[in-house]
């Protein structure tokens, strides 16, 4: 793979993150339902969140939405010089 082509994946999957990241910010409580019946359809188990799970949940997001825009700006995990 070349490096303008890992660059491209990495700034992708930076995309992904950093949406993914802000639904898991805005709409907790749907990431909640879609991990209910997630956890009932794959799993076959019941999945009841406790308190304080929409806080944790737009945590993850807001840790995602991080990673996702360093991916973004830098095109890689490390940033260009560090090598």
């Amino acid at each position: 793979m070349t490096e303008d082509a890992a660059t491209e994946y990495s700034r992708l999957a930076g995309l992904t993150l950093v949406a993914s990241g802000v639904v898991h910010a805005v709409a907790p409580a749907l990431m909640l339902r879609l991990g209910r019946a997630g956890y009932d359809a794959a799993l076959n188990v019941e999945f009841r969140p406790g308190e304080g799970s929409k806080r944790r949940v737009r945590l993850v997001g807001l840790a995602m939405a991080a990673t996702g825009a360093h991916l973004l700006y830098h095109g890689g995990v490390r940033p260009r010089g560090f090598d």
